[in-house]
């Protein structure tokens, strides 16, 4: 009979070590997605919990807005627009129901954003302050304040971007006696958002405000898995199909309320203003709107590289296609059109390019009770110029955990993340340039409770 590499057990060192899948990726990505701790042998469960602070700050452009990165002039600080803390938890569970079937859930929280800004930078409303008229905008501006109802109590006078996801994962596996294992189910997604759009940079839009209602869809997970625990190998490649959510979407644009201004959209789309139609569209919407969630694929790779000195090395790579992602409320795309003078009318929010992330590990086991593992990681960032509404363009990393197990069962571990931001310009939907961020950082802490038993 072959022995397994004797270094095996670390392989749940290194599942147990959080900073291993902490992330701060591309596009709204936050979690990663990651199902390593269904590929345990026996009984497994985790609960994981991630903290994340960042600083991402930059400054607008003196005019307002830009055609190109060459006509951008250095403005006012935006200050940082991530000043609030973002924090997300994971939990899963799992179990072999036999020598060749495993069934597990796993909850996580996919896809997030935290962005306000404040201060005194173009995305921030100012009382009493004449609108900037941009010349090139076929819609002029009247001297008015930028949004009337900042003098009602609780309105946000900063830009700021609000997305929450939850997502439930269930998984069966089958497991052969060569090594081989086909796994996959259903997924759950819950996601609600809520955007804010202040300040000149905006022109006509200043004063946009979106709410996503908290909606339910579902999708679904396959993948393919491969291990041999005589060099304690173990490999996977999982597919997360896309998730449309379609919900009701709360819209307002406070410019529309003016007539002057609404009789001028109107017209552009091709809609008599004194219509029945015309007579019934103000300043405030609620319509249906479809959100798609993208796919992704990740592949899971881990092997022991030393008996001797007990070393195990890992190798993760994600794929999140964030090109074909868009965000298009329908009341914005319709006043965009006008704006724009194009039938296509603008996206909300949308991304440039695909996001690749990959992370190198190195694990050691000290001893029976105590591992621990570095990661260094790379993320090519969704293109650029990105969304004013989440500049960042890409990040290195370079991260650590120790493992700790308090019984043979149990484990605690603890683990942290420096991020290096790629510096990025932050443009709206039509292209024009508004902002750079420069210099930018962070760092992620997690802490995870873990239970294995065979």
């Amino acid at each position: 009979m072959s022995q397994k590499f004797p270094i095996s057990k670390l392989t749940l060192a290194l599942l147990a070590l959080p900073v291993a899948s902490l992330t701060h990726a591309a596009g709204i990505d936050r979690s990663g997605q990651d199902i390593k701790g269904f590929f345990n042998d026996g009984t497994y469960a985790e609960i994981d919990y991630a903290y994340l602070k960042t600083d991402i700050s930059g400054h607008d452009h003196t005019q307002g807005i830009a055609k190109t990165e060459a006509d951008y002039i250095k403005g006012n600080s935006t200050g940082n627009i991530s000043e609030d803390a973002y924090s997300f938890m994971r939990y899963g569970v799992k179990t072999d129901v036999n020598d060749v079937i495993s069934v597990g859930v796993f909850y996580d929280e996919p896809y997030g954003a935290e962005v306000r800004y404040k201060g005194d930078s173009a995305f921030v409303s100012k009382q009493g302050q004449p609108t900037i008229a941009d010349p090139t905008n076929p819609i002029p501006l009247p001297n008015e304040t930028i949004n009337p109802n900042i003098k009602l109590d609780g309105y946000d006078k900063g830009t700021n971007v609000r997305v929450h996801t939850e997502s439930w994962t269930g998984l069966v596996g089958f497991k052969s006696q060569d090594g081989f294992q086909i796994y996959g189910g259903p997924v759950l997604q819950k996601a609600e958002a809520k955007v804010n759009l202040r300040g000149s940079a905006y022109g006509p839009l200043t004063g946009y405000d979106a709410n996503v209602n908290n909606d339910a869809a579902w999708g679904w997970v396959a993948g393919v898995g491969y291990s041999k625990p005589e060099i304690a190998l173990k490999a996977n490649l999982t597919y997360r199909s896309e998730i449309d959510h379609k919900t009701d979407l709360a819209e307002t644009i406070p410019l529309l309320g003016t007539p002057f201004l609404k009789n001028q959209a109107l017209g552009k789309l091709g809609i008599d203003p004194d219509s029945p139609l015309g007579q019934s569209i103000g300043p405030t919407a609620t319509t249906k709107a479809k959100v798609t969630t993208p796919e992704s694929v990740n592949f899971n790779f881990e092997t022991g590289l030393s008996a001797k000195h007990q070393l195990l090395g890992t190798l993760d790579v994600r794929w999140v296609p964030w090109s074909d992602f868009s965000i298009v409320p329908p009341m914005y795309n319709a006043y965009s059109k006008a704006a724009t003078l194009d039938n296509k009318g603008l996206p909300l929010l949308d991304y440039k390019d695909d996001q690749w992330k990959v992370d190198v590990g190195l694990a050691k086991r000290f001893n029976e009770k105590l591992a621990g593992s570095v990661v260094v990681g790379w993320d090519s960032g969704a293109g650029n110029p990105v969304s004013s509404l989440g500049p960042i363009e890409g990040y290195y990393s370079i991260g650590g955990g120790v493992k700790y197990n308090v019984t043979p069962e149990w484990a605690v571990s603890v683990g942290g993340k420096y991020l290096k931001f790629g510096d990025a310009t932050g443009k709206l939907p039509n292209g024009s340039i508004v902002s750079k961020f420069e210099d930018n950082d962070g760092y992620i802490l997690g802490a995870k409770l873990s239970y294995h038993s065979k």
